[in-house]
């Protein structure tokens, strides 16, 4: 029974950490979004654009390029979602939403279909593509 129970909990736990991360679909579509010009990288006007704040930029470009290429602009997403995530949980409340720079409700219930009332790390990039001018 105790083996049982450890294995759904991995199995459980498992299905959460996955449900967080973005797929290549959604950080391709997040892309797509932010770069206009098509040439793989983010420069900073571009990453503000999108809703990568300046500070998340510069920690997620250590070669310091001045650009983001995807898996940097991911780590900039992600840099944010933490920084607006104050009790670890692995989602964003709407109050931590709009702390990370979700600027509407409506937004933020587009990218939650699961309907929990929060944001996880990939719900969370859905956002800010939605929103993105």
């Amino acid at each position: 029974m105790k083996r049982t129970l450890t294995l759904l909990a991995l199995i459980v736990g498992a299905s959460f950490a996955t449900a967080a991360t973005p797929t290549d679909a959604q950080i391709d579509a997040a892309m797509k979004k932010a770069d206009p010009d098509n040439d793989g990288t983010l420069d900073l006007k571009e990453a503000l654009k999108f809703g990568i704040s300046r500070k998340a930029f510069e920690a997620a470009n250590p070669d310091k390029d001045g650009t983001l290429d995807r898996k940097e602009m991911l780590a900039a997403v992600t840099a944010m979602f933490e920084a607006a995530n104050p009790d670890k949980d692995g989602t964003l409340d709407w109050k931590e939403a709009r702390k990370a720079g979700i600027k509407s409700r409506k937004t933020f219930d587009a990218a939650n279909p699961d309907k929990d009332g929060t944001l996880d790390l990939a719900e969370y990039l859905v956002a800010l593509t939605l929103q993105a001018r």
